[in-house]
Order: structure tokens, then sequence, then C-alpha cells
């Protein structure tokens, strides 16, 4: 199964609201019917004005569809929300969107925002956490720079600290730090590498204790020497090359304290997804609870 269907297989729920809210109920996104939280009575749907209405005279009281799930308080339809959502998860750039939606680039980057945030929330605990019995994690820092500066001068951004389980699925974390110290790095591998895991690093100090403070075999490499051991073998050239895509993933202009979080639970999303990232979206549109 293709992580996303083909844009002729959806376009109808895409450009007709009514097919985009019966796809949303069949989903189970949005309610089809319920019960009246006045007076205790059934209610139906006004499909035209995305309403539940009680159905009893002496009550009619009425809710909006919406209301309780992602698509409450929002301004755009449902089919053109899930066009945009569609869009955001191919990766099309703003301007794309903006092209084809035909909606302001303040409009779109709301919403690929509230994409993003959705996203973060419907991460389940043990997407958070890789590696386990005899699996290699490498594990690396990189400074998400803002922009460019000439030889010698501070670039601004953020240090990230990121690791990559050696398997087919190639799970990964990704979270930003303050600093790059021992006690930080070691608390960043306590929470996100499982037990048992073989860990790969280069010999930066901050690594220092990864076996005896917390019990994972730690290998190293020595980049001012190789940037492969000769002897062991050991490398860090999967999460190195893993950054070079999330570094496209993310603008110049977003690599700030303030965005960065967000953004990285993307990335840890699409990669724990990227078979399926048009059914993982419809899930966490449906599980995410909104009060």
């Amino acid at each position: 199964m293709a992580p996303v269907p083909k844009f002729s297989d959806l376009n109808g729920i895409f450009f007709n609201e009514r097919e985009a809210l019966l796809f949303l109920q069949g989903e189970g996104i949005l309610p089809k019917k319920g019960e009246c939280k006045k007076c205790g009575g059934s209610t139906t749907i006004n499909m035209a004005k995305l309403l539940l209405r009680c159905t009893r005279r002496n009550c009619r009281k009425s809710v909006a569809v919406r209301k309780g799930t992602f698509f409450a308080g929002q301004c755009l339809p449902l089919g053109e929300t899930l066009h945009v959502a569609y869009l955001w998860l191919l990766k099309t750039p703003v301007a794309g969107i903006i092209g084809q939606c035909g909606l302001s680039s303040a409009t779109v980057c709301s919403y690929l925002k509230y994409f993003r945030q959705l996203v973060s929330d419907a991460l389940e605990e043990q997407d958070c956490v890789i590696g386990g019995d005899g699996i290699v994690v490498e594990i690396d820092e990189t400074k998400m720079g803002k922009r460019k500066y000439n030889r010698g001068h501070r670039v601004d951004g953020v240090w990230v600290v990121g690791g990559i389980e050696k398997t087919k699925d190639r799970r990964v974390f990704a979270v930003p730090v303050e600093r790059r110290d021992a006690d930080t790095l070691l608390d960043v591998i306590k929470k996100h590498v499982a037990p048992g895991s073989i860990i790969h690093t280069d010999l930066w100090k901050g690594y220092a204790g990864i076996d005896k403070k917390l019990g994972l075999k730690h290998r190293t490499v020595n980049h001012s020497v190789n940037f492969k051991d000769p002897q062991s073998g050991v490398h860090t050239n999967t999460i190195e090359g893993t950054w070079n895509g999330f570094k496209l993933l993310i603008p110049p202009r977003c690599r700030t304290k303030k965005d960065m979080d967000e953004r990285l639970w993307e990335f840890a999303w699409r990669r724990a997804n990227q078979k399926n990232l048009w059914a993982a979206l419809l899930k966490a549109l449906r599980e995410v609870v909104y009060t």
C-alpha cells in the first residue's frame, strides 16, 4: 500500500463538501448522530448546516458537527482542509499549496501548523523510543542554523540531538537541547533509547558514561581520523545523512526554539508512519481529543 493514495482516488472528497462529510463520518472522525447533551434525546444531522439537532420538539438543541474535533472553529470547508492536508503529506511547498488551493499564504501556514500540532499530539509514547535488544542506534548532534555567516562567525540556531536505529524501519528521535553536556545527552538517551540497545557515537565528551551510567553498550568512532572505524566498522553516517533530510524539511526561517519542537515531532511522526501516512493522519484526526 502506498503511503498516500493517488489524487484521483481522493479528489471527490476534496471538491464536494457532502462527500467530504460522508468520508469523515465513515472514518469515525465526525459523528453521524448522537445523544443530545441537553435532554438525552437522539439527534439527526443537518447536512447543509453541518449541525446535529435534537429530534425532541421541546428541545431542538443543535450542536456543530465539528465541535470537539480537529475541524472545530476552522474557516475552511472540510474538503479543502483535507486537500491541504494531502498536499502537506506530500511535502508540497507552501507556494505550491497556495497555487493549487487558491488560499492565502497566512491561511496555508496556519493550517500546516495545525497539522504539525496534530501529529505531535498523535505520536504514541512507544514511537518516541527507538532501539531494543541488540539493535544498533546511531546518535549525533547537529546545529540547525538559521543563516550562514563568513568563516569564523557564529551561526544562530538550535542544537538538536537525534538517533536512528539501524533496522529496516529506520525509526528516529530528535529533540532540541540547550546544552551538549553529559547530563543533557545522557538524559535524552535514557528517555528515547530502549534498554539493550547498542549505541554508536563519535568521541564527543558528552557521551561519556553511556555504558556505566545507562548500562548500554557503547561503541565509538574517532572522526578526526576516520568516518568509519576500520576495525570495528562503527560509524554515524546514517544519522548524519538523516540530518540532511531533516534540514530539507525545515526552512531556515523556522529553525528557532519556538518552532523547532513541532518540526521535530513532525519528522519523527513521518518516519514512524512512512509506509501509511494518509492512514496515520486519519487515525490522528479520529483519536486526538479537542476540548
